[in-house]
């Protein structure tokens, strides 16, 4: 894969990085950029705080600040506001409490702070110096980065929400869901089915049967070119909590690791105890796990999620909420959680979800950086000062 270097040799270049970092446009939010001297190493977001409520202040700052020095050789923080609030009031920047306690709390860490930013709804100033007043956004617009193949247009939820199907797709799952429930039952209701029906629901039962190679069938090609077969089968297993864990392990991992497990789930419905090192994953300990296999299974469970009904939803979400917390997007993992809550308030995967989600637990992968696109470069303020 190639990496595009990029240099942000100003306050503005930077804030007109920082979406590429993120993958979205931020509102209403604090993102904290750590750095390796002057190489940045990912972007970190957070819903901004109620603005004077100094202990809430504090406990964000604390937050996003530990987590900073968590990724692998961090020595410094850029901080970057983003408020619907404008810039260029008499009252002085919005949310200069919230700022200050993320300094406060870096100095403790001993990181320097490259920059400290805020973008509003008719401006952008610096903190660290309000004396130079506030600057159009048309700066941050004239510094954007060209040549960049991922659309940032999107706030931070807009990549989280389902994408849309047709009516006629998810009543042909519907059906072939019902229809493989009775074949794998061999219950009256499938002698009744149509040859035609018949054989759909076997196809799909046929794919059940072999879930690792399912799960690495399905994330071998683009979601799109995904069959209504395949899809149907992944359906099946998200709904069953033992299946789709086989399916989120062997996502992490390979083929292999989906067979192992596959068969440690089957032995542990026979009493033998679930080993220790084909769990650790699920709760985010382990070696990184490849991000475009995260991805891609991602991708696959929203497909599933978007066109199943109401009723089928919950499992194909929490998968949702759990690769997208693998993968270091606590936000978007947040939004599937709650969505399967909605639907079933007691779901165990997505409870369990919403609990580390609000202890603020990621794995621990997610602090092994690779390098950013922002490459060897700095913003203005990534000088001694």
């Amino acid at each position: 894969m190639t990496t595009t270097v990029l240099r942000a040799t100003s306050s503005p270049a930077f804030l007109a990085l920082v979406p590429h970092l993120l993958e979205c446009t931020p509102r209403r939010s604090l993102v904290v950029v750590p750095f390796d001297g002057g190489r940045s190493l990912g972007a970190m977001r957070v819903d901004l705080p109620p603005q004077g409520d100094d202990p809430t202040e504090e406990g964000v700052a604390s937050t996003v600040v530990g987590m900073a020095c968590k990724v692998t050789r961090t020595d410094a923080v850029a901080i970057a506001v983003y408020t619907d609030s404008p810039v260029t009031s008499g009252a002085g920047a919005p949310h200069t409490g919230l700022v200050d306690a993320v300094r406060a709390r870096a100095d403790i860490c001993g990181l320097r702070i490259v920059d400290a930013l805020v973008v509003g709804s008719d401006g952008w100033a610096s903190y660290l110096e309000p004396s130079a007043g506030p600057r159009p956004l048309t700066e941050i617009r004239d510094a954007a980065f060209e040549g960049l193949d991922h659309d940032v247009s999107g706030d931070h939820l807009a990549a989280a929400r389902l994408p849309a199907v047709s009516a006629d797709d998810s009543r042909l799952l519907e059906q072939l869901l019902v229809d493989v429930e009775h074949a794998l039952r061999r219950s009256r209701d499938r002698r009744r089915l149509s040859p035609a029906r018949r054989t759909a629901a076997d196809a799909v039962a046929a794919e059940i049967a072999d879930p690792p190679g399912l799960f690495e069938s399905t994330i071998a090609r683009p979601t799109e070119q995904v069959d209504m077969t395949r899809i149907a089968a992944l359906a099946f297993c998200l709904e069953r909590p033992a299946l789709r864990d086989v399916a989120l392990m062997q996502w992490t991992g390979d083929l292999a690791t989906g067979d192992a497990v596959f068969r440690a789930q089957t032995a542990f419905r026979g009493g033998e105890p679930m080993p220790e090192d084909l769990a650790r994953p699920l709760w985010g300990e382990g070696a990184k796990p490849d991000p475009a296999r995260l991805r891609a299974g991602l991708e696959l469970c929203r497909r599933v999620a978007s066109l199943v009904g109401p009723e089928r939803r919950p499992g194909a979400l929490a998968a949702c909420a759990w690769l997208a917390w693998a993968s270091g997007r606590s936000t978007h993992a947040a939004f599937y959680a709650d969505a399967a809550l909605a639907i079933d308030g007691t779901h165990g995967l997505s409870e369990i979800m919403r609990t580390m989600l609000d202890a603020g637990r990621l794995p621990e992968w997610v602090f092994e950086r690779s390098t950013s696109p922002a490459g060897r470069g700095s913003s203005r303020g990534s000088r001694v000062r």
